[in-house]
């Protein structure tokens, strides 16, 4: 079912078999000085989930912080310079050459795509930045990030969209914090992780809620990757119906 992957161990290129997926790869990109990436065939979505770096690709330049996400298309190449920064490269193939893309958080967290899900009341209330979501230019990809609250649950209710999505998470900006994250068809055979700072879950189906310890929230990015190129309907899931008859 679930591959889950220590920070070490996600320093190479990590193919969709590797992730026990079909199409979504991944690989964490340490910025000790200058990293250049080509994107070939697949599309990428390169997150910040530590330190600043400046990057160079097309025609354009700039700064990126953490939390920070950059779209690369197919064919191109990035170059990204720093002294100690840290991304996460999730890739995926894709037919169609869209534009490069600078996505900053702090422009996705004063418009609408900052979602606030869940109930204080539950310990699910969590907020969710999308930011490539259905309206924005990309063949497979639908990334944002999630904080949970402290103690807290997301993905919640319990739901899954194996059919039509993969989903890789990464848990970043943990402090020292840890969650427990829950990967089932079947409660009465579900699979449950530690996952600290660093770590990475692919999830190729099932429902995976997860759940923060009383001293920290989770605080993750997601990475779900379409089945059908072009296929791209964030609400297009299937709930855990005796938890809830919708995501919340």
């Amino acid at each position: 079912m679930a591959v889950h992957l220590k920070p070490d161990e996600t320093k190479r290129y990590l193919s969709p078999e590797d992730l026990g997926l079909t199409y979504g790869s991944a690989m964490r990109v340490d910025v000790m000085d200058e990293v250049v990436l080509k994107s070939g065939d697949r599309e990428l979505c390169l997150v910040c989930i530590s330190g600043e770096a400046f990057y160079k690709c097309q025609d354009e330049t700039g700064k990126v912080v953490m939390a920070d996400m950059l779209y690369v298309p197919i064919e191109e190449k990035i170059i990204l310079k720093g002294e100690n920064a840290v991304f996460i490269c999730f890739g995926a193939p894709c037919s169609k050459k869209y534009g490069f893309r600078h996505i900053p958080f702090a422009e996705v967290d004063k418009d609408s795509r900052h979602k606030i899900y869940g109930q204080e009341k539950n310990g699910t209330l969590r907020d969710v930045w999308n930011f490539i979501d259905e309206s924005f230019p990309s063949g497979r990809f639908l990334t944002g990030i999630c904080y949970g609250k402290n103690g807290g649950w997301t993905a919640w209710p319990p739901h899954e969209h194996g059919a039509e999505r993969e989903e890789i998470y990464v848990y970043f900006n943990m402090g020292n914090s840890f969650g427990v994250q829950c990967v089932y068809n079947d409660l009465q055979s579900a699979e449950a992780y530690v996952v600290t700072d660093g770590h990475l879950i692919s999830i190729p189906e099932g429902y995976h809620p997860n759940v923060g310890c009383p001293c920290g929230g989770l605080r993750y990015v997601y990475c779900m990757v379409s089945v059908t190129e072009g296929d791209r309907d964030f609400m297009n899931l299937r709930t855990q119906k005796i938890y809830g008859e919708k995501l919340e």
